[in-house]
């Protein structure tokens, strides 16, 4: 379904690092972020191992205009040097500062992943993050109490050039929480300005390997809103008010059961020598935007071959069960693997849709797990608007998918690689300047920006006849 490729209409990458470093193909090649510097070898010094793994990066826009960025880098996932970075660009993204420190590990808690948030008006930007227990000490490497830990925050007022300490939020105990007043969490996306302004942060909750002695692929988990009652109007970080929506015991599911016959869920069942029914629930990296009618659709990663969708008719409070979704009401279904595919709501109504096109078959994939540059690569758009009156679908139509990036194949000469899933991942859609880009991760190594024309995003909308 692949419309053909058109080039960028932006000239030459301002950052000396080639467009296609990496890469099989970038039409619509920007900027770099952050390339990490050359380094091969088993066992690089110290310095340099540490900012070998760049993930989980989030763009905000501060309030004199300068955008500003977080991400996670350090040795690789879970190292105790994984510390929270950030960066500046005063030019729409075209040129970037170099990553300075905000918050580190500590051998006790791992800092790894932030989101930002900027309150309008103020210009207070916010950086909520989850801390979690490193494994040593007293602490086996299989233990449940391994990630368990506090979600909270950090504020800077001076546009993120100094920051408070971390201040704990503390959150109802669900189902699915094995510790009281603890929770096995991440973040991955930016608090959301919805249009009553309330401000809600998505959030992933999950059951620790250890718990059940299986494999982390096949873990529980379910997705959450934390809404900031009043994030937008109190300056006294104490007074801050936090609610979980849901409220009750559990979260936003996807019910596997129900689609034991689905292919994808077999495949995944199979490949752990589990069937269906022992697979946990999974619905994870939420991302949500409004309807005109005052809907809220959720999107999330799911075991079941395509992103999950759920809508909500009363801001966050009550959720649909998960369906997989589709291209159309009608339609065949977007195929997508268990990885981040965020949907955005474009400045004018219209919505995009990052995904990966796999339902854990193509590229000589196994499940929707899989890793390397199979189920996680290219990384894919489409673009989308509503249906007026529609309620299947979570009322949305899209249209022709195109390829945004693809990386190449090859694997570092010295076997390394930042987690079991590389290729593109963590996309985030920004709009700024009546101008629409795309921030993503290669191979989790190095943090990338690309630009989408206009005329490229009105020529892949739906027509109003579906």
């Amino acid at each position: 379904m692949q419309s053909p490729r058109q080039p960028s209409t932006r000239g030459a990458l301002p950052h000396p690092a080639a467009p296609l470093e990496g890469m099989k193909s970038r039409p619509f090649a920007h900027a770099d972020i952050y390339r990490h510097p050359p380094m091969s070898g088993a066992n690089p010094p110290p310095a340099l191992a540490a900012v070998r793994k760049n993930e989980s990066s989030c763009v905000v826009t501060m309030a004199d205009g300068t955008w500003f960025v977080t991400w996670s880098q350090g040795s690789f996932e879970g190292a105790h040097d994984e510390q929270i970075v950030g960066a500046t660009s005063r030019d729409n993204g075209c040129t970037w500062s170099a990553p300075r420190g905000i918050t580190a590990s500590t051998p006790q808690f791992r800092r790894s992943y932030g989101c930002p948030f900027v309150v309008p008006g103020s210009g207070r930007v916010y950086l909520f993050l989850h801390e979690g227990r490193h494994s040593g000490g007293d602490i086996a490497a299989n233990s449940p109490e391994v990630d368990s830990g506090m979600l909270g925050f950090m504020f800077s007022d001076d546009n993120a050039a100094t920051w408070s300490e971390i201040r704990s939020i503390r959150l109802p105990d669900r189902d699915i929480s094995m510790f009281p007043d603890r929770i096995h969490g991440h973040l991955n996306h930016p608090p959301q300005l919805m249009p009553d302004n309330r401000v809600v942060l998505p959030l992933s909750l999950y059951a620790r390997l250890g718990s059940m002695r299986r494999d982390w692929q096949l873990v529980a988990g379910e997705n959450a809103l934390l809404w900031c009652e009043n994030l937008l109007t109190e300056a006294d970080p104490r007074l801050l008010r936090f609610t979980l929506l849901p409220e009750g015991p559990r979260g936003i599911r996807a019910d596997v059961l129900k689609h034991a016959d689905n292919p994808a869920v077999n495949r995944l069942a199979t490949a752990f020598a589990g069937y269906p029914d022992s697979l946990a629930f999974n619905s994870q990296e939420l991302t949500v935007v409004p309807l005109a009618d005052g809907h809220w659709v959720g999107v999330s990663r799911t075991f079941l071959g395509s992103p999950g969708y759920t809508v909500s008719p009363d801001q966050g409070n009550t959720w649909s069960p998960v369906e997989r979704l589709r291209y159309r009401p009608d339609g065949p279904f977007i195929n997508h693997p268990h990885t981040m595919c965020p949907i955005a709501r474009l400045p004018d109504g219209r919505f995009i849709l990052l995904f990966t096109n796999n339902d854990g078959t193509k590229n000589g994939a196994e499940h929707v797990w899989d890793g390397s540059c199979r189920t996680r690569n290219p990384q894919w758009f489409v673009i989308g608007r509503e249906i007026s009156g529609e309620d299947r679908n979570g009322g949305l139509v899209f249209g022709e998918p195109r390829i945004l990036a693809e990386a190449d194949e090859n694997e570092a000469p010295d076997g390394f690689r930042a987690s079991t899933c590389t290729g593109i991942s963590m996309p985030q859609y920004i709009a700024a300047a009546g101008r629409h880009f795309v921030q993503y991760g290669l191979r989790k190594e190095h943090i990338l920006l690309d630009e989408i024309p206009v005329s490229v995003i009105d020529a892949m909308t739906p027509a109003q006849s579906h």
